[in-house]
Parts: structure tokens; C-alpha cells; sequence
């Protein structure tokens, strides 16, 4: 006859949290109790489970063979708990609230977040928001750690466990200097690129290796640059090209402003472009606030940018 196995969800919640932050008196203040506390409560788990979850003699913590089985287990009946949570709330209150927190990329925030900030308090006023700035990688394994519920970034992910709502479809422009032969073009085609004058994001970005997918870009075709320069900004790239030269390729949004002596000049067809959209984790128990989320980015851009089809476009990867 099986024994049954007994544990509570606080004793799921704090071997999640340790598991994220790999280390016990962390996990201990993230969940507000003593460490002596937390250490004792997954002890007690371990004991009534019969397996050892962590390796403590690892610096961070780590998990051990039978906790790395036990550990999607573990996220997923916490995640259907708070399932049970969201509904009893939106019952109590009849109306759609809660907080959720959101990671974005950085080359999206600056342009996205002013408009959409006023389009949640407007059309959700009981969603509240927890941003953070973050690189496409990070948001993916904040994802996977339940550290974000959301993302807003570039996708397709194509990440397990990870669902994505695409939301719009963003085209790339180049921007130059009004004196550049560039400037001079109706429409510029990938071939019309002198590579070694292009200026860059720094790695970790996934638009950077978008526009190098765009312009088939090797190393050896800027050893020979003067000046090499690579940013974590796509501002501080807009300034380069306007008091310098070089041209830089910018998505629609961030296209909208830019200095007095640079000009923005289309691609022929197909142009380039991203898509954006929203990624959750599949199972996810505030899927209502993350589709309200998508209502309201959507709300926040601009028509012309909602009417682009993909058939004109050329979506590039993200990686």
C-alpha cells in the first residue's frame, strides 16, 4: 500500500524560490520568514517525499537529480493554484485587476512605454504594473523562473513551455545623414549597404542580429573602421549617425524622431521587419491580465503600424 505523500504550497513556494535565487537566506527574506524557517519547512518536504532536493554543498545552491525532475512538477501546481487565486479575485470584485510584472526589451521600451503606460490606466484601471528593462535572453529565463509573468520583445522565441501572442509587425529604415549617398535614394535596397560604415548594438541584443541578418554582415568587413563603436542604445546610435556620419538601421518606432541633420530613407520591397509580441509562460494563471495587456499595446500604436501586413515584409529572426 502507498504512503501517502503530504506537503503544503508554502513548502512549494519556498523550494521555487530558493531554486531561483539559489541560495537559502535570499529565499528566505524574498518569502518573508526566518532562514531556520524556510530550511526546516524543506527538510520536512524532503522527509515526507523520500528525495533529496538540493546539493547544499554548491555555491549557489543546485538541485539535485531527483529535484531537477520534481522542479517543473513544482511550478506547475503552484501555477494552478493562483489560477484559483485570479478567479476568486475577479469573482469578489467583478471587474479584471491584479498586478503583473513585465520585462521589455530595451530597444522597444523607450517607445513603446510612454503610450502604453496611459492606454493601461485608461482601459484597465485595476491592472497594475511591475516593469523592468530587460535583454531578450533575461526576459526568456525570467520566463522560465516565474520571475516575469510576461515579456514584450522580438519573437518567434520558439522556447518550450513559453507561449506567444505576436502583436504587430515592425519595418526597419535606414538612417543617415542628409549628405550621405544613401540620403539620395527613393528606396535602398540590402546591396546599396556599405558595411563598413554601419554602427551596431552591442551583443546581447536581438535587433543587432537582426540588422546583421539584413546586411549578411562578416567581421572582416569592419576591421578596417577608424572608429568601431558598439551601444546598448539605439538614442546614443541616432546621435553617432547625426553629428558624425555612418548610418545605422532603426525600427518604425524609434524612427520617429531624429536629429536635424539626418534623414530616414524606406527599404524596396521586401522590407525588413520584426515582429513583435507578447511571451507567457504556457499555463500561465493570468492569462485575463495578459490578454489585456496585448488589448492595450495594441491600443497604444500607432494605425499605420497595425495595418502593415506581413505578406510586404521580410521577418527576420531573432538570433
Amino acid at each position: 500500500m502507498l504512503t501517502r505523500i503530504n506537503y503544503s504550497l508554502t513548502q512549494l513556494e519556498y523550494v521555487l524560490a530558493v531554486y531561483r535565487l539559489g541560495h537559502f537566506a535570499k529565499a528566505a527574506e524574498e518569502c518573508q520568514v526566518t532562514q531556520p524557517t524556510l530550511s526546516m519547512q524543506i527538510q520536512k518536504l524532503e522527509s515526507n517525499l523520500g528525495v533529496i532536493i538540493f546539493d547544499r554543498s554548491k555555491k549557489p545552491i543546485l538541485l539535485t537529480d531527483a529535484g531537477q525532475k520534481l522542479i517543473e512538477q513544482v511550478q506547475s501546481i503552484l501555477m494552478e493554484a493562483k489560477k484559483i487565486e485570479q478567479i476568486v479575485l475577479a469573482n469578489q470584485t467583478g471587474r479584471l485587476e491584479g498586478s503583473l510584472s513585465l520585462g521589455v526589451i530595451p530597444t522597444i521600451s523607450p517607445y513603446v512605454l510612454p503610450n502604453l503606460l496611459p492606454s493601461v490606466e485608461k482601459l484597465f484601471p485595476g491592472i497594475r504594473l511591475e516593469i523592468q528593462e530587460l535583454q531578450t535572453h533575461r526576459i526568456i529565463e525570467a520566463l522560465h523562473d516565474d520571475a516575469i509573468d510576461v515579456g514584450l520583445l522580438a519573437t518567434p522565441l520558439h522556447q518550450n513551455r513559453i507561449s506567444e501572442m505576436p502583436l504587430y509587425y515592425e519595418p526597419f529604415s535606414v538612417l543617415c545623414r542628409k549628405a550621405d549617398s544613401l540620403a539620395k535614394l527613393k528606396r535602398v535596397k540590402y546591396t546599396d549597404l556599405n558595411l563598413e560604415q554601419i554602427w551596431l548594438l552591442e551583443e546581447g541584443h536581438c535587433l543587432r542580429h537582426q540588422i546583421l541578418d539584413v546586411c549578411s554582415l562578416r567581421k572582416e568587413s569592419q576591421k578596417n573602421r577608424r572608429f568601431k563603436f558598439e551601444s546598448g542604445s539605439l538614442e546614443t546610435l541616432k546621435s553617432l549617425v547625426n553629428s558624425y556620419g555612418g548610418f545605422t538601421l532603426l525600427p518604425y518606432l524609434a524612427s520617429e524622431t531624429v536629429g536635424s541633420q539626418s534623414v530616414i530613407v524606406n527599404f524596396d520591397r521586401p522590407i525588413p521587419a520584426r515582429e513583435i509580441g507578447l511571451a507567457y509562460r504556457r499555463e500561465h494563471y493570468k492569462k485575463g491580465l495578459i490578454d489585456a495587456l496585448a488589448k492595450a499595446v495594441l491600443a497604444a500604436t500607432p494605425e499605420e503600424i497595425r495595418r502593415i501586413k506581413k505578406k510586404d515584409l521580410d521577418v527576420l529572426p531573432i538570433d
